[in-house]
């Protein structure tokens, strides 16, 4: 009787085993994709991070296992989307840039101009002061002569800083004009690489 009662507690117990095995393994399998309860806990399988959180690439998702790779290529396309959404009124923006390039292109072009009478004079007077004989007028034209390549100095200086600030000007509109283009292959590249990282069962 006892060895017929072992016999089949023996039998109870491996199919038991056998059925409840599966779903031990299961419960331990890991990746993109497997539902998971706690926000925000934290797993390493295989070498690879995985947190519990929601996959911003679905909507309405619930929790779910995201490898660390996942979530850094979903804020990749979250930050490139936001610098996207940003851009705001391209037209305006340009107008402005349009606006301070005249008024420094302007400027640059009366220094210029002042520059080159400065230097125009300095040469006169240097010639007039080398011909003359009268010491007093001499001495006249050389105190000119001192004053204007002081303002050659200032005037080259400030030609110097409008030059590069028109050459910034350039720049930015130039970049203002290909930012929505690019900002726009910048967030479909992002959403690419999150796609193929938060791919179910990576």
């Amino acid at each position: 009787m006892f060895r017929k009662v072992s016999v089949a507690l023996l039998a109870s117990l491996v199919v038991l085993s056998g059925v409840t095995a599966p779903a031990a393994s299961a419960a331990t399998k890991i990746s993109n994709g497997v539902a998971c309860s706690k926000a925000n806990s934290k797993k390493t399988v295989n070498g690879y991070k995985y947190r519990c959180a929601k996959n911003p690439l679905v909507k309405n998702a619930k929790l779910t296992w995201l490898s660390f790779e996942c979530l850094t290529a979903t804020k990749q396309w979250q930050t490139a989307t936001k610098a996207q959404r940003d851009l705001v009124n391209v037209a305006d923006q340009t107008a402005a840039l349009d606006a301070e390039y005249i008024a420094a292109t302007a400027s640059l072009a009366s220094t210029t101009a002042a520059l080159e009478k400065a230097r125009a004079q300095v040469t006169q007077f240097q010639a007039q002061m080398n011909a003359s004989t009268n010491s007093a007028e001499k001495s006249k034209l050389a105190v000119a002569v001192s004053k204007l390549a002081n303002a050659v100095l200032v005037l080259s200086g400030s030609r110097s800083k409008l030059q590069t600030q028109v050459s910034d000007l350039e720049s930015k509109k130039a970049l203002l004009q290909s930012a929505p283009e690019q900002l726009k292959a910048n967030a479909t590249d992002a959403r690419a690489s999150a796609g193929l990282l938060c791919a179910k069962g990576f």
